[in-house]
């Protein structure tokens, strides 16, 4: 044993296995947790009610992105040209969906009745999961974005346009010349405006989902590369590529509302309800934490050290706890929202952040996540 050296994640997880005198354990949630990575070519699958990992789900190519629309689960293959939809009781592939050409970022409707992938160098494809059955729509550009309302399409171009696409008959109905190329498109919760980040200026463009006509560009501190709306979709929080702050937007009055100082380097963002709060997660990659603030106080809620390199993090529906994903290992660092937000454990803030729940390994280079639950 002289030399063997002991990982973060073999003694975090030792210890999330010891006695815990007497204590009940607390509820776990019921459901799975499907995560895409480069460097395997299968999902891989963990049990969140045990916080390991079960089975691989194997698939051709490397998947590139998991997809949850309504009750059904798909996994995207570039490389294979393909769509694959996945039975999530029984890890198995039920169908394909071939494409013409690599896959690349894919959305479904808020019902889940309707799915958009972008494809080839000029073109989308609206899909029916029912059906399996897709259309192929050009585009007068190269396709950047994409987001989808309940009957629109909205794709961002690398000539700098937005082009709106009907959801239902796969027409065209405009495109609006921008000016700068947008590689960040989201749609209001209403879906009556489209919110577009600018890639190579720093700005959010706001459009008129239903005749184009642009609203507004608003000016930020750095360039936007992430969106994430609170609950209510009153609040859109953006983070950048290099600063440390996270602007708060007020998307149905088309303005900036306030700058927030959101740790070292924000990259993953999830809101959630957990403790009877609204929250906001944020992890860091500058310091390798997980930040979470109270979006109704905007104040700082909790702070916990999680290492390695944060990436996305997801919160299971019940609230009770947060996983956080590496960017690089794939482990999944597990935070307990009792203990993350205890008041008793206030005063610990002032001696460092607070400890993980454990820590399970999925798989490196992880590209997407997705939580299912548990058919009952």
């Amino acid at each position: 044993m002289a030399g063997k050296q002991i990982t973060r994640r073999a003694l975090i997880g030792s210890a999330a296995l010891l006695p815990a005198c007497g204590r009940t354990r607390s509820p776990r949630y019921q459901g799975w947790l499907f995560v895409a990575s480069t460097n395997e070519s299968g999902v891989a699958v963990a049990d969140l009610s045990e916080f390991r990992r079960v089975t691989t789900i194997a698939l051709p190519k490397p998947p590139q992105q998991i997809l949850r629309a309504g009750e059904r689960v798909f996994a995207t293959c570039p490389d294979a040209h393909a769509i694959y939809e996945i039975d999530p009781a029984r890890f198995t592939i039920v169908a394909k969906i071939g494409l013409p050409g690599q896959v690349g970022p894919m959305v479904a409707t808020p019902d889940g009745s309707a799915l958009a992938a972008i494809t080839l160098e000029r073109g989308i494809q609206l899909i029916d999961p029912a059906s399996r059955r897709s259309r192929q729509v050009l585009l007068p550009g190269s396709p950047d974005g994409l987001d989808v309302s309940s009957d629109t399409a909205a794709i961002s171009t690398r000539n700098g346009t937005i082009v709106r696409v009907s959801m239902k008959t796969g027409v065209i109905a405009g495109v609006t010349p921008l000016g700068v190329r947008c590689d960040l498109v989201r749609f209001r919760h209403d879906g009556k405006t489209i919110l577009a980040g600018a890639a190579d200026q720093n700005q959010i463009i706001t459009l008129d989902a239903g005749s184009g006509k642009l609203l507004t560009r608003l000016p930020l501190a750095f360039l936007p590369k992430r969106f994430c709306f609170s609950d209510d979709g009153g609040q859109m929080f953006v983070t950048g590529s290099s600063d440390d702050s996270i602007v708060i937007v007020s998307p149905y009055q088309n303005e900036v509302d306030q700058t927030i100082i959101a740790g070292q380097k924000p990259y993953g963002m999830q809101v959630a309800v957990s403790q009877g709060r609204n929250l906001l997660f944020v992890t860091n990659a500058g310091s390798a934490n997980l930040t979470i603030f109270d979006i109704d106080t905007r104040q700082l809620a909790s702070s916990v050290h999680i290492g390695g390199v944060p990436g996305e993090v997801l919160i299971t529906p019940d609230g009770n706890y947060a996983l956080v994903i590496d960017r690089d290992s794939g482990d999944v660092s597990v935070v307990k929202m009792s203990t993350a937000l205890s008041h008793e454990q206030l005063a610990m803030m002032a001696y460092g952040t607070r400890p993980l729940f454990t820590v399970f390994p999925t798989g490196q280079m992880p590209q997407s996540a997705a939580i299912i639950p548990k058919a009952t």
